[in-house]
């Protein structure tokens, strides 16, 4: 099977040669099942197109694709689907010219904690491949919610009867106290005075 996240450098051409790739439903389970998990798994495949320019031996990447997610509300437990946008902007650089101080370090060196914002989206590579899983793999995670919810002002199910509070109130009293909290309902606190 064709790994279509893999760029071969010495096929690029100089400007904005433009690329596809097809991220299975599987690889995209992969990516949000892992470990730890999201709140997520994946609705379908996704599609990802894009532009890379080589500059020498340097690669800029640029690609966006849509990620169909689906899980269920965190609050009323009803099933959410939703599309997030992925953009990947990055450059990759040969290992024999990562520059001393950035950050970036050959196998066998130590690493150095610097920061430079020049490299910050810079990645290295290594013989005439560029893999690109790992950065669509991050990209993924960062555009994913951090919890599924059906609407910003769901009112969720609930807590004695389990009725979806969307659909209307149950009529019960939500505003007794739970009875393990019972115990903290006669303390009472001294103010200190200043």
């Amino acid at each position: 099977m064709k790994n279509d996240l893999v760029l071969n450098v010495d096929a690029l051409e100089e400007a904005n040669q433009p690329f596809e790739a097809d991220l299975p439903r599987e690889f995209l389970d992969g990516v949000l099942r892992a470990d730890p998990p999201t709140e997520f798994h994946a609705a379908g495949a996704a599609h990802l197109s894009g532009r890379s320019t080589k500059m020498v031996r340097k690669v800029l990447v640029q690609a966006t694709g849509r990620i169909p997610l689906q899980g269920n509300c965190k609050r009323c437990l009803k099933p959410v689907t939703l599309e997030e946008q992925v953009e990947l902007i990055r450059t990759w650089v040969p290992n024999d010219q990562v520059r001393k101080g950035t950050g970036h370090h050959l196998k066998g060196e130590e690493i150095e904690a610097t920061f430079d914002p020049q490299t910050v989206d810079e990645e290295t590579y290594g013989g005439k491949q560029i893999d690109l899983s790992q950065a669509v793999r991050e990209q993924i995670l960062l555009s994913v919610p951090a919890s599924p919810l059906c609407r910003e002002d769901c009112k969720g199910l609930c807590p004695r009867c389990g009725k979806d509070l969307n659909d209307g109130d149950c009529g019960c009293d939500r505003k007794a106290i739970d009875p393990r909290w019972s115990a903290l309902q006669g303390i009472q606190l001294d103010k200190k005075e200043k």
